[in-house]
């Protein structure tokens, strides 16, 4: 892990708004993952290719990448996702940011099957992802997509607003170049393996090859509660090991 110090800039987070996949979740991305698994991976390139291209937009990806899990059940993409592992010390970081009264929010260009577990499990505030829409428990192929491009950084804004939460008081959190705009609401900002080197230029402090030490970061320069942090990392510990 490397850093920058900053102690004197912050005061104790407010808000973390963070992206799940690479930052808090082990595959990069949901669609290839699901492609992968579903055995679609070769009809999915094609898609990928064009919109890197620039010759399809993104709403229109979606639409292609969701076309091709039409029929599957909502119930088995649900267990795929699940064994998704998250990145080491990113069930820590997400148990002590609540510990400590922050709120928290997900931010994801992947669907909301993917963020819904995630935040039931640790009490998230909020989550805004695309959607899959679905029929009787099946996905029919179609998807709606909440987060353009944009979209990330609109949702940030938004609930700095609604919440009366200043930039010094936000912790933002990616791996993409996608996630500069989000970088851009935050006054501290983490990027997690980045794989854009103008996300890693911008970050106050860079974690590789995963989240561990994430937590003691913010502890030690005051922006979560060291006690608070603590319990309920070791509440957080306990927990997974007895599922």
């Amino acid at each position: 892990m490397a850093h920058h110090t900053l102690e004197s800039r912050l005061p104790q987070l407010r808000l973390a708004v963070l992206d799940v996949d690479g930052t808090l979740k082990q595959a990069e991305s949901p669609y290839r993952y699901l492609h992968r698994r579903l055995g679609v991976a070769d009809l999915a390139a094609p898609n990928r290719e064009l919109a890197l291209a620039g010759q399809i937009n993104y709403a229109e990806w979606l639409r292609r990448d969701a076309a091709l899990w039409a029929g599957q059940p909502v119930r088995k993409l649900r267990r795929i996702l699940a064994e998704n592992p998250y990145l080491p010390g990113a069930p820590e970081l997400l148990a002590a940011l609540k510990q400590a009264g922050v709120v928290v929010a997900l931010v994801s260009a992947g669907f909301t099957l993917n963020t819904d577990p995630i935040v039931a499990e640790f009490g998230l505030d909020y989550a805004l992802a695309n959607e899959l829409t679905t029929v009787d428990g099946v996905l029919d192929g179609g998807a709606i997509n909440h987060v353009p491009e944009g979209g990330k950084a609109a949702f940030a804004r938004a609930l700095m607003t609604d919440l009366g939460i200043p930039p010094e008081q936000t912790l933002a959190a990616g791996d993409t170049r996608g996630d500069l705009e989000l970088f851009a609401c935050a006054g501290l900002r983490f990027a997690v393996n980045p794989r854009s080197t103008a996300l890693r230029a911008r970050a106050d402090a860079v974690f590789e090859p995963d989240l561990t030490g994430a937590v003691t970061w913010l502890t030690e320069r005051g922006y979560l509660p060291q006690e608070s942090a603590n319990q309920r990392i070791s509440e957080s510990a306990n927990q997974r090991m007895n599922e």
